[in-house]
């Protein structure tokens, strides 16, 4: 059994939060395969290639264990100055919402004082892993989504209060523009104090994913962070470094375009990206190829399926696309929770658009639709 799991119209009243003893998928199991197979979740959330009694079948002919966004902001917004902050009913409302689309589990990678900390995964809702709040220092940062600064000298005690508080992953902003003073991205902290933070992190039982947009992203790498974050500025020699370590690559391709098609005054930015949209395109099959854990995230922009046609024209295979937004970060970020299917009328390889449809999906193994 290779189904790994714990794994648009609205829909119809009476499935919404339905909880029922069993159920039953009956098609070609995705990212991978190519042959018609069954496989049934029992009432404990167990995957299993025997029949259950009474289970209720699931429309559909193709089916995966869930989709993930592997770097998601909840419980940021878009405003008309820019990115907000947003309240938890609001924050809630979005993780509902994503779910209904297939989405079962969120890496949220940071929000204003670690709001989404606080938000409980529940019924009709993904599993949820978050980071708390952005470390980044002044004049860093969206000053509407960093709250405090965190000066170098405190980045390790600040990452440790998110860790207690229940962070599984801590975000750190490791380069950034100036945005008062109109000037491209530098680093913000130093690599040695970003290698203390994540010896630090680690021993207290969580994961650092950084923000990188520079062409020193290898040494990012070589200080031992878990994920890049978008990644611009990676080379081949940092690539097949995170492949020897197993460091994920998250490139967050939609908000590499929509950078690229916002106005901007800072000089040499445009160039920067542009050069950095021709690497992204030229890494990803290599990082693919050498085993590098590449994840699908939509940032604040653009959406799962999206993403997926995003990482096909960047030069994936249709189905390595879609296991970017399905198995290998449910691998890599790790399965939460009970069982996920969503299944579809029609394959997503040959259409990514397919995956805004599903035709049901079951979250926890709870229907929403």
């Amino acid at each position: 059994m290779t189904f790994a799991g714990s794994r648009r119209s609205r829909p119809p009243r009476a499935l919404r939060y339905r909880g029922v003893q069993a159920w039953a998928v009956q098609g070609v199991e995705l990212p991978f395969g190519d042959e018609r197979t069954s496989w049934w979740i029992d009432a404990s959330g167990s995957i299993d290639d025997r029949p259950v009694a009474d289970a209720d079948l699931l429309p559909g002919r193709f089916f995966l264990p869930g989709l993930v966004d592997a770097h998601a902001h909840p419980a940021v917004g878009s405003g008309p100055a820019g990115l907000v902050a947003l309240d938890a009913k609001a924050a809630r409302a979005n993780l509902v919402a994503w779910a209904q689309t297939g989405i079962t589990l969120v890496r949220d990678v940071g929000s204003r004082g670690g709001l989404t900390l606080d938000l409980a995964s529940g019924p009709g809702m993904p599993a949820l892993q978050a980071a708390g709040r952005f470390l980044a220092p002044a004049g860093r940062y969206f000053p509407d989504l960093l709250g405090p600064p965190v000066d170098e000298a405190d980045l390790v005690d600040r990452a440790l209060v998110e860790i207690g508080r229940g962070a599984t992953w801590v975000k750190v902003i490791a380069d950034f523009p100036d945005l008062a003073g109109g000037t491209d991205a530098e680093p913000t902290y130093r690599i040695d104090a970003i290698g203390r933070l994540v010896a630090a992190a680690h021993g207290a039982g969580a994961r650092v994913a950084v923000h990188s947009t520079l062409t020193d992203a290898g040494r990012l790498v070589a200080a031992g962070v878990d994920s890049i974050e978008h990644g611009f500025g990676l080379d081949d020699r940092a690539i097949s470094d995170m492949a020897d370590r197993g460091t994920a690559w998250t490139p967050t391709v939609s908000a590499l375009l929509a950078l690229l098609n916002a106005p901007d005054r800072m000089p040499g930015r445009r160039q920067r990206l542009q050069e950095g949209r021709s690497r992204v395109a030229e890494l990803l099959p290599l990082a693919v190829s050498l085993g590098v854990p590449v994840l699908a995230g939509t940032d604040v922009t653009g959406s799962i399926h999206q993403e997926v046609a995003l990482l096909s024209q960047m030069g994936l295979k249709p189905e390595d696309a879609l296991a970017a937004a399905s198995v290998w970060p449910r691998r890599f970020i790790g399965t939460v929770g009970t069982a996920d299917i969503v299944t579809y009328y029609h394959d997503p390889r040959e259409d990514p658009d397919e995956l805004a449809h599903p035709a049901a999906v079951v979250a926890g193994g709870t229907r929403l639709r």
